[in-house]
C-alpha cells in the first residue's frame, strides 16, 4: 500500500460548520486504469484491498505527490461537501501546514483551481485560528464561505496503524516479535552511531 502519511482534508462551510473530514486517499484499479474510490471509501478498501487495487495518497502533509490524482480527489471532496457542482465557482480559504515552500503552495493553489474554485487564499494559520480571528480577517477572506484545511492531525494514530500492519506482516512471514523489537532498537541507535563517526 502506497499511502504513507496521507494528509487529512477538512472542509468547513460558513453557517454549516465542518461538513467533511476525510483522508487524502484514492483507490486505483490497475486493470481498468481508473479511480474507483476516494477518501474514507478508499481508506476502507485499504484495510483489505483486492489484488488489482492500489491505494495512493496524492497529498501528504499538504505536499502534492501526484498532481492529477490530487485534482481528482479535491474535485470529488469539494463537490461532496457542497452537495452538487456550484453554478458559479466559489472562492476558497485554504489552510496548509507550516513550512510549505512557495512552489508547494502554488501547486496546491493550481490543484484547487483545477478542482473548481474561482479564487484561492492560502494561509499557514490553522482553521481554529482563522475562526477565532474572523472579525480581523482581511476583507477578501471574509467573502469566502468555504474553508479547506489540509493537515496531518494525528500522527501517533497513523504510526500505530503502520506498526499494526508491520506486526501483522511479520506474523504472516513467521518473524518473531523479539526480532522486530531488535530491529527497532538498531534503527534508533543507528543515527547516533553515524553522528559520532562524523564528529571524529
Amino acid at each position: 500500500m502506497d499511502y504513507f502519511e496521507p494528509a487529512d482534508i477538512l472542509i468547513y462551510i460558513q453557517g454549516q460548520g465542518v461538513v467533511l473530514k476525510e483522508k487524502s486517499l484514492v483507490a486505483f484499479d490497475t486493470e481498468s486504469k481508473k479511480i474507483i474510490a476516494f477518501g474514507e471509501d478508499a481508506a476502507r478498501l485499504a484495510k483489505s484491498p483486492p489484488e488489482h487495487v492500489k491505494i495512493l495518497s496524492p497529498l501528504r502533509r499538504g505536499m502534492i505527490a501526484d498532481y492529477q490524482v490530487a485534482v481528482n480527489l479535491l474535485t470529488h471532496l469539494l463537490r461532496k461537501a457542497w452537495g452538487r457542482k456550484p453554478l458559479r465557482a466559489p472562492g476558497l480559504l485554504t489552510c496548509v501546514p507550516k513550512g510549505m515552500t512557495d512552489v508547494e503552495m502554488k501547486a496546491v493553489e493550481d490543484a484547487l483551481i483545477q478542482s473548481g474554485a474561482r479564487e484561492i487564499f492560502i494561509t499557514d494559520f490553522s482553521l481554529e485560528q482563522i475562526l477565532e480571528a474572523m472579525p480581523e480577517l482581511p476583507k477578501g477572506w471574509k467573502k469566502v464561505k468555504t474553508y479547506v484545511a489540509i493537515t496531518k492531525e494525528e500522527p501517533e494514530r497513523y504510526l500505530a496503524e503502520q506498526f499494526s500492519d508491520m506486526f501483522l506482516f511479520a506474523e504472516q512471514e513467521g518473524i518473531p516479535v523479539e526480532k522486530i523489537t531488535e530491529m527497532f532498537q538498531d534503527a534508533v541507535k543507528k543515527p547516533v552511531k553515524q553522528t559520532k563517526e562524523e564528529e571524529k
